[in-house]
This record gives C-alpha cells, structure tokens and sequence, in this order.
C-alpha cells in the first residue's frame, strides 16, 4: 500500500502509521517539485498533503494523477479553494482537517476576539498615554463590560462550535446554535434549531458566532437582513469563512451602528481594503485570517489521520470525511 505525503511526518507518526499497517510504503514528494509529485501520484493508493491557499489547480492535477488513490487527506480545514469537477467524477474518500485538528484553536480565538472587545482592550490598546476616562465618555459599545450571564448564538454549531460552546459555559454564557441538521443538544448546549430559526437565534443572541463553511448555498447569506435582525447591542463575531458575510452590508452595520461591534478573523474579501473604516474603528477588531494558526494543530491533524489509517485498512468508516453534496 502506497502512501504519497506532500510533507514528511514526524518520526512519532510514522511509527503510528506502521502499526496501522506494517506493509505501507510511504513516499515524501514536495508540491513544490510538481512533476515528481505527479509521478509518484501513478499507483498510490493514499495521498495526503496540504493543497489549499488558492492552489485549487494542483489539487485537481493531483486527482487527476492519482487513478489509483482510494483516500485523499487535505490538511485545510475548508475545502471550498480545492473542490473540483474531477471530486465529483472520482470514486474516492475525501478527509480534511476539520474537527477536532482546528476545534480549540479557532475556538480559543473566537474568545479572544471576544474578550477582546467586550473588555474594551482594542480601545486601550491604541492609546498612547494612561486615561481611564477615554472609556466613560464613549458610547456603552466601548465601555467595558462581562460576558457572564450573556447569551451565544452559534450559526454552525459543528465539532468547532461545540468546542466554543464549552469555553463559553466555563464563562457562565447561555449557548443555542443552528445547524442543517439538528439533533439533541451536545453538552454546554442549550438548544440546537434548523436553519428556519435563524431569525429567533439572531433576535435572542447578544453575541453571534459564524462558524460557516464556504459553499454556494451560504456565499453571501449572511447580508442586511441578518444583521438587521441582531440586537442593536449585539456583537458579531466571525471565525468561519468570510464569503459567507455580504460585505458591503457588514460596513454598513459597522459604521451606521446597527449592531455593537464585531470580531472578524476572515473577511468577505482578502486583504480587506486599508481604506476601509472598519481598521480604525474601537468596536471592530480584525485578524488576518490567523485563528487557524498553532504549531499544535499540525500534531492533532496527524494523529486523526493515522487513527483513518487503521479505520481504512480494516474497512471503517473515516472521521472528517467530507461531504461532497454539502461541500464540507
């Protein structure tokens, strides 16, 4: 069984993945070399590499040179940059590092983001001297406040959102959440609703988190009307994927005050205009595209992948798989 990795494996998970399969031959073959990649790809029958950031045409070109691969492991957690025609033509498992690999880091940053606002820390840290008063004669979106007691409307309440969910608890936070498919509500969870209510989540929340992939049903979705319909004091936080949000409406929301302020880890458009008024306002705090970033993330996403290993030798069903027809 041939394996075909774009990057070489820690020694630790090499040894994990001879365990889940003592005949695995592994081969280490850069992106960077295309066409040695391409050629090992012939008879492999598993690949796995890191292949987004915009190089949607490599993945394609790997499919298409892998006519053997049975399962392709991509380490983004969004797949929305590398799906292609060939995906849908080919009769193969596709596994990305969602879930577990990214949970507690984007989790972790959505609080930050947070935090970071409700605590006025963006405010404080733009000033050059020492006034406890550039709070107090500002508008109650600076003033610094606590976040126990506050409810969180979660839109994608996946492994990420559960795992936000539980930092939120630990805050004293009420959590509801909507998702495709609700079920009963995981631990920390109050309630799970459909996407059909939506609006009540929006019209309770008085902090919104979007942890949304990025597919042709949710581009945009979240425009004028959504906004429109949180509370005037509510904050909007973002950690999913920017396209989801109408950007010309997020400024508007941001500039005419109809929301308290927002968090945005991933915008609508990337790099976000320096023009842009939303980078010098003290209720707006924007990351470029980070939260994803840990050297623990890496460790995680390698574990899962040799835990799929041993599911795929002995004819398991795979975590992480994505969902083609849903496009995550």
């Amino acid at each position: 069984m041939k394996l075909v990795s774009t990057r070489p494996f820690p020694p630790g998970i090499v040894e994990c993945l001879y365990a889940q399969a003592p005949e695995l031959h592994i081969v280490v073959a850069d992106s960077s070399d295309l066409k040695n990649l391409l050629a090992e790809l012939a008879d492999a029958d598993i690949v796995a590499g890191s292949f987004g950031g915009g190089s949607g045409s490599i993945f394609q070109q790997v499919v298409r040179a892998a006519k053997k691969a049975r399962w392709i492991h991509t380490t983004s957690a969004g797949v929305d940059e590398i799906l292609c025609p060939e995906v849908y033509e080919r009769d193969f498992i596709l596994t990305c590092g969602k879930g577990e690999s990214v949970a507690p880091l984007l989790a972790e940053h959505a609080m930050a983001l947070l935090l970071a606002l409700t605590r006025g820390l963006v405010r404080a840290a733009r000033l050059d001297h020492w006034d406890r008063t550039a709070f107090s004669a500002h508008p109650q979106a600076l003033t610094p406040t606590e976040i126990g007691g506050l409810t969180m409307g979660i839109v994608g309440l996946g492994g990420v959102g559960q795992a936000l969910a539980a930092r939120a608890a630990a805050f004293g936070m009420r959590v509801i959440g909507v998702k495709n498919r609700p079920g009963q509500p995981p631990e920390h969870v109050e309630a799970v609703w459909g996407p059909e209510r939506l609006p009540r989540l929006l019209a309770e929340a008085d902090v919104v988190v979007l942890i949304l992939p990025h597919t042709p049903e949710t581009a945009g979705s979240f425009g004028e009307a959504q906004l429109r319909a949180m509370k005037p004091t509510a904050w909007l936080i973002n950690v999913g994927r920017g396209q989801v949000v109408d950007g010309h409406a997020l400024e508007r929301a941001l500039v005419e005050g109809w929301i308290a302020g927002a968090g945005l880890d991933v915008m609508p458009d990337e790099p976000w205009p320096a023009e842009s008024p939303l980078w010098r306002m003290d209720n707006v705090l924007i990351t470029p595209h980070i939260a994803g970033n840990s050297p623990q993330r890496a460790g995680r996403d390698m574990r899962i992948f040799c835990d799929n290993l041993g599911r795929f030798v002995r004819g398991e069903p795979l975590q992480s798989v994505v969902d083609l027809h849903q496009g995550y």
